[in-house]
């Protein structure tokens, strides 16, 4: 099968094409980049949404028209969500300041001298799966943790470097990327998206 992933982050594509990879390596990934160049510059997905479930929706239903007949698209939004600010940033996780280290820093100043213990923290995932039909299918997955008290490691990308599932414990910015990808909040959504497609019957 042909699969499309509706997204041109980086960091988002290398982790899905490497949790994909391993568990269905007959399923033929692509990406926004992989198409023609009239096409490329025709998708347009503007996260005007306010949950993550239409965000990954309005991002597969972009796609869609473009891939061709017989290919599915996948498309994914996430957050990141501090108990202690409410729920924020979340579904604005990645307009919460202008770049990665800003937005780390905002909220490592915000719960500046909070115990550990107060710092809860999860990450959350939602995936559209949209079939050749063009109908729908939503995935979820999260991850708990804490904010650490200061970012640590250069992996990752987005929070990674603040997040720490453990309190006390090495943030996702230390770990490898096999590492995280054992048990993150996207890989939790995107198992549930394998086993669903290989109840389907989708070749992998």
């Amino acid at each position: 099968m042909r699969l499309y992933i509706a997204t041109e982050n980086a960091g988002k594509l290398r982790e899905m094409r490497a949790i994909f990879g391993a568990a269905l390596p007959a399923v033929q990934l692509f990406c926004i980049a992989d198409l023609p160049e009239v096409k490329r510059t025709a998708y347009k997905a503007e996260e005007t949404a306010t949950t993550y479930a239409g965000n990954a929706l309005i991002k597969v239903k972009a796609l869609g028209p473009l891939v061709g007949a017989d290919a599915w698209v996948l498309g994914e939004d996430s957050g990141f969500e501090v108990e202690a600010l409410r729920g924020a940033p979340g579904v604005y996780s990645a307009r919460y300041a202008e770049n990665d280290a800003a937005r780390c820093a905002k909220i490592l100043r915000a719960l500046e001298g909070m115990p550990g213990k107060e710092r809860r923290a999860q990450f959350v995932a939602c995936v559209a799966l949209l079939d050749p039909g063009g109908n729908p299918t939503l995935f979820f997955g999260r991850k708990t943790g804490f904010v650490a008290p200061a970012a640590k490691g250069g992996n990752g990308f987005g929070y990674d470097s603040i997040f720490c599932p453990e309190l006390g414990g090495p943030t996702w910015g230390e770990l490898t990327g096999a590492e995280k990808n054992n048990d993150s909040h996207r890989s939790r959504a995107l198992q549930s998206v394998m086993t669903y497609l290989k109840s389907m019957e989708v070749p992998g």
